[in-house]
């Protein structure tokens, strides 16, 4: 179940958007007359419904492809800056300090 696709907001939706996108999912399907559907929006809106509940929901998500905690932290390391490799003058002195005295 992905709850993104239950409400129809998008993975990076604010807090005031999913809020509103659960109110008129409420309307259209009220407990009374779908409450299948009220429930399965219900718990869409309990997963995303503020940051540290969509946190939660990414990190821990194994429902959804992609959100298994190692496929977050290899997310997150593809998109942190390539390393600089060392200069010239920067390898020289590492080789120095290597070499027996």
């Amino acid at each position: 179940m992905n709850p993104y696709l239950i409400l129809g907001v998008p993975g990076d939706a604010a807090d005031a958007r999913i809020r509103r996108a659960y109110l008129e999912a409420v309307r259209a399907a009220p407990p009374e007359t779908h409450p299948a559907r009220f429930k399965e929006v219900a718990a869409a809106y309990e997963q995303i419904k503020d940051e540290s509940s969509r946190h939660r929901h990414e990190l821990f998500n194994h429902d959804s492809p992609g959100a298994s905690p190692l496929d977050v932290f290899l997310r997150y390391a593809r998109l942190a800056p390539p390393a600089k490799p060392p200069g010239f003058e920067a390898l020289k002195q590492f080789l120095r300090s290597c070499a027996k005295p």
